[in-house]
């Protein structure tokens, strides 16, 4: 899943923190510096590996797990208390393909010790200082930004190459798997996100960017069309390639659009970067975490509202991954490799952003339940009670811009969690965009919400997790008046059914004390 554990920790464990341990700080120790000592790199030493082990992560050992594996994080599954299991799990792990977990299925699987200090992000990559300094001297900036690579003076248009992708993640671009038989290599089978995840694969014909027959999937024309303005970077290979006048006034429109994006990604470098970089590095790779302190939840109280974020998970990481295969955009670095990622970037293609479909789904899976909605649903027009949200809030020609309408506190998580990784310099902000609406489709095809219409994805594990979250979230009854709001704001003007019996019953009350 999209969570998949660091190999660091900046607060769990006082042996193998990062930058905290006196015996063992990144930096500082003379014996265990990060980058000098010949005996205990950070990068290498299993003891004491800073970023890259993918058999001790600082969040996923039994022993640091405070908030560690993606389909049974310690705070997460109901069959899996946080602490008493991974207090008695083994200490060793099979390394992951990047999907998920464990398999506790029996066998290790995966693709062997393949070692990363961040999803999909070689050990050569892990985070390393920059100093982001844009004073001009002696005639030449500190960060080159004004250098940038066009995609379209090649021919054909610079992509995303296989040989580029991670190996454990490399699966991805071959025909979609609709067994998922490598992707479930090291995933416990008896989870229900997974268990859902395989419920969606089967109708991987309503929701996949390509078939292998041809052709798309409606959902994927649907969002293709909802905003073409979040897909004016990309010309086809015979576009890009032509002479003709049309053609060559819309490549140079792609060029002005990716040109743009990567302007504001330097802006947001500038000023944004240094006062987020610690937040975004732990989101980075455990963003759940930031749900679950949002929502103030435990795994003793709402161990069905993790497994409802693992559903998520399981769900939009394997849609995202789809169709990143699918369209190969280069990662914005490629092009404008002044903006020095302080790690990474993963080795995936960018668009569209993983992190940002993970972050949105789980917000409106979450806001599916009616007590949760209550708390951290939509408060516009003055609600003083949230309502959940609806698919005109999100696809549409009326729906509102990306960023500017984060009036619900879980679509807020959200929605940072998908500007922090363009702060990061890691993805374009359509990237961030195009990954809403997807959520948006995503959310509509399996549960129905904000249309009349049935779902058109049957996930019956998905529905039955959510019933059993609904539980965690008992519903406070409004006063008559909010509730009024509440329909109004949903644009209905017929009186809710429990208004109309609290208005008939204040009157058999009035009735009766007047024949008293």
């Amino acid at each position: 899943m999209v969570w998949i554990a660091r190999n660091e920790s900046y607060i769990a464990s006082p042996n193998y923190a990062a930058y905290t341990s006196p015996n063992y700080a990144a930096y500082s120790a003379p014996n265990y510096a990060a980058y000098s000592s010949p005996n205990y790199p950070a990068q290498g030493s299993h003891n004491y590996a800073a970023y890259s082990a993918p058999n001790y992560p600082a969040q996923g050992s039994h022993n640091y797990a405070a908030y560690s594996a993606p389909n049974y994080p310690a705070q997460g599954s109901h069959n899996y208390a946080a602490y008493p299991m991974m207090m008695g799990a083994p200490a060793l792990r099979p390394p992951a393909t990047g999907a998920g977990g464990a398999s506790g299925a029996g066998f290790a699987g995966g693709y062997g010790s393949v070692a990363r200090s961040d999803y999909a992000t070689p050990a050569a990559l892990g985070p390393l200082p920059w100093a982001l300094d844009f004073q001009v001297g002696n005639g030449w900036p500190s960060l080159p930004v004004a250098q940038r690579l066009d995609p379209y003076s090649f021919n054909p248009p610079l992509q995303w190459q296989v040989g580029e992708w991670d190996p454990g993640l490399r699966f991805w671009t071959l025909p979609f798997d609709t067994q998922l038989t490598e992707w479930l290599q090291d995933l416990n089978l008896g989870s229900p996100a997974i268990m859902a995840a395989r419920e969606y694969a089967a109708q991987h014909t309503q929701w996949c960017a390509s078939q292998p027959t041809g052709g798309s999937s409606d959902l994927h024309e649907r969002w293709k069309n909802d905003d073409p303005k979040l897909f004016a970077w990309r010309v086809s290979a015979e576009t890009a390639a032509s002479a003709a006048p049309a053609d060559i006034a819309l490549v140079d429109s792609a060029r002005q659009y990716i040109n743009a994006e990567l302007t504001e990604l330097v802006d947001v470098m500038r000023d944004d970067r240094m006062r987020y970089l610690a937040e975004a590095d732990v989101q980075s790779s455990s963003a759940g975490a930031y749900f679950i302190h949002l929502l103030a939840i435990d795994p003793t109280s709402k161990p069905w509202t993790l497994e409802l974020m693992n559903c998520a998970s399981a769900i939009a990481n394997m849609t995202k991954m789809h169709y990143k295969a699918h369209y190969r955009r280069v990662r914005p670095s490629t092009l404008c490799p002044a903006l020095t990622p302080p790690w990474g970037p993963p080795q995936h293609p960018a668009f569209p952003s993983g992190h940002s479909l993970v972050a949105h789904l789980t917000a409106l899976f979450l806001l599916s339940v009616p007590g949760i909605a209550q708390r951290f649903g939509i408060f516009d027009k003055d609600l003083s009670v949230g309502r959940a949200p609806r698919a005109s809030d999100f696809l549409g020609g009326k729906a509102p811009r990306y960023g500017s309408d984060q009036k619900s506190p879980l679509l807020w998580m959200a929605w940072r969690v998908a500007k922090n990784r363009e702060r990061l310099g890691l993805h374009y902000p359509s990237d961030s965009a195009a990954s809403r609406k997807l959520a948006a489709e995503l959310w509509v095809a399996c549960l129905g919400n904000g249309t009349a219409a049935a779902s058109t994805i049957n996930v019956p594990t998905l529905r039955s997790v959510i019933e059993k979250a609904k539980a965690e979230w008992p519903e406070a009854p409004p006063t008559d008046k909010v509730r009024q709001q509440l329909l109004d704001a949903c644009g209905s003007k017929a009186p809710a059914a429990a208004g109309r019996k609290a208005a008939a019953a204040k009157a058999d009350r009035s009735k009766a004390s007047k024949g008293r």
